[in-house]
């Protein structure tokens, strides 16, 4: 029996991630991609085109783009909340309701979680122990988002990442910026398939 075969497409589903600093243009981006892909589902006759764009909003990011939606002549529904419970609920809804998911942003949902962990922990700060619980309740939309059987974009605000390095004049090490990632959980700039 062969190891490899005829490679085949296996991602029927748009999993796209935009990541940037204040300004610019995720959520433009996000809703211009959302606008296109539902037209598109509507051309070719998918069931799916005639459903509306579903903005999960933990800002108010969908108050500036609704009127860019409406006149391409579709509907749209928001939720305004930052509650993790919450989007996961908002995946599977739009699996079953929506033509295409828009999240924004994905930060604000992590740094919620993060938060309410802690309090139900009674702590000032997470310890290192926490990061394991964490990160295993949070795959679960992970792999929510992966499977999905629905187009999702998300947004999520740009950090700089930091490391030590030696100085060539001085001869010492300070912390420099070395790359930009998505403040989220720290795998999480790694699961869409755009980014």
């Amino acid at each position: 029996m062969a190891l490899f075969k005829t490679a085949v497409n296996t991602s029927a589903y748009l999993k796209a991630g935009l990541l940037g600093f204040a300004g610019t243009g995720k959520t433009r981006t996000a809703t211009e991609i959302a606008i296109g892909m539902t037209l598109m589902m509507r051309e070719r006759g998918l069931k799916e085109g005639n459903r509306p764009i579903l903005f999960y909003d933990t800002e108010t990011g969908a108050d500036y783009v609704s009127h860019l939606v409406k006149a391409a002549g579709l509907g749209f529904a928001t939720s305004k909340s930052r509650a993790f419970v919450d989007l996961k609920v908002a995946v599977k809804e739009a699996e079953e309701t929506g033509s295409f998911l828009i999240i924004d942003s994905i930060t604000h949902v992590w740094r919620e979680f993060c938060a309410a962990y802690q309090k139900k922990k009674n702590r000032s700060k997470l310890e290192f122990q926490d990061w394991a619980i964490l990160k295993a309740e949070w795959a679960v939309f992970t792999e929510l988002y992966i499977n999905s059987s629905c187009h999702i974009a998300l947004c999520g605000r740009a950090g700089y990442e930091y490391d030590m390095e030696a100085n060539e004049e001085t001869g010492k090490k300070e912390l420099q910026k070395t790359g930009v990632k998505m403040k989220a959980e720290g795998e999480m700039g790694y699961e869409p398939s755009l980014l």
